[in-house]
């Protein structure tokens, strides 16, 4: 019988655990600290040296991204590679990120020169509420339906958005808050995006009828709401669907003068019920125009959307 190394195992120990602390901390290390971390040769510390930002690859339970480039100097983030718990939803709640080849992430492009043309990414997640609180929802805005106003955008242009809002949902909004804040880091380790605290969420029930619709715009881009990281669009209707139209289209981002403007190209997220979409608030985008043949209140494009601030 072969007996156990134990003074390997603790090595061993010490090491995962040097490595998961880390990660726990958020130091950014440099490739020569990776490769004597990782016990690399020369030939693997050329390899990982020539790697652009965003280069990710995993070593055990570990992903180590690089974040940056000082010079020659390579700068990477070191992540637990971890899986949703579905418990922080409920025993019966199973929400997936989507991870089919169309969602597949390709790493991002450095922003830099003029015109470059940057990809647009989403993260889909379905089955985001139980059957029973999808339910819920559809009767509590049933109910709710005189409160609903109008809404309107920063520049008081009655043409830019058409659609109606309500603004108190104490309830669901406390439901949709907590969700949030559990899944908004792998939300971001999918995106690639730096992890940051929300400070706050912002959220809002939206209602879309008959000619409805909300023209091109951004998330982020006045003073007053410039530390919106991550916007949210939670998508519920009656079924079978009694409209069509009201896809959210997500426009490739080209850089003019140092700052984001929509490029020709775009992807296109088709409303799906009880499914929420998740995409940087920078990216501009707008809402098509619905179509709703009986024009009924409740036969319309639903959202709980809003937005996480760092």
């Amino acid at each position: 019988m072969i007996k156990p190394n134990f003074s390997k195992i603790d090595a061993l120990l010490k090491h995962l655990n040097l490595v998961q602390q880390i990660a726990k901390e958020g130091y950014w290390i440099t490739t020569d600290e990776v490769c004597t971390l990782l016990s690399f040769d020369q030939v693997e510390f050329e390899a990982l040296n020539s790697k652009q930002t965003f280069y990710n690859f995993e070593w055990r339970n570990f992903s180590f991204t690089q974040v940056s480039s000082q010079g020659t100097t390579k700068m990477w983030e070191v992540c637990s590679k971890q899986k949703i718990d579905l418990n922080l939803f409920s025993s019966t709640l199973q929400p997936l990120i989507q991870t089919q080849p169309k969602f597949q992430i390709e790493p991002q492009k450095v922003i830099g020169e003029e015109g470059q043309i940057i990809s647009s990414e989403y993260a889909w997640v379905e089955n985001f509420l139980t059957t029973n609180q999808c339910q819920r929802l559809l009767e509590h805005v049933k109910e709710e339906e005189r409160n609903f106003i109008s809404t309107s955008n920063s520049d008081n242009d009655p043409n830019y958005r058409r659609s109606q809002v309500l603004y108190s949902f104490p309830e669901f909004a406390e439901l949709m808050t907590a969700r949030i804040l559990a899944i908004t880091p792998f939300i971001l380790t999918y995106l690639r995006l730096d992890s940051f605290n929300p400070s706050n969420i912002e959220i809002q029930l939206t209602q879309h009828n008959d000619g409805n619709y909300y023209k091109i715009h951004n998330d982020n881009g006045s003073i007053d709401c410039a530390n919106r990281i991550l916007t949210y669009v939670y998508y519920f209707h009656l079924e079978p669907k009694a409209f069509s139209g009201g896809e959210l289209v997500l426009y490739d981002n080209k850089i003019e003068n140092n700052f984001y403007v929509e490029a020709d190209t775009y992807k296109k997220v088709t409303p799906q019920h009880n499914c929420i979409v998740f995409f940087p608030s920078h990216y501009m985008h707008e809402v098509l125009t619905v179509n709703c043949p009986s024009r009924a209140f409740m036969d319309s494009r639903f959202t709980i959307n809003g937005w996480v601030r760092n």
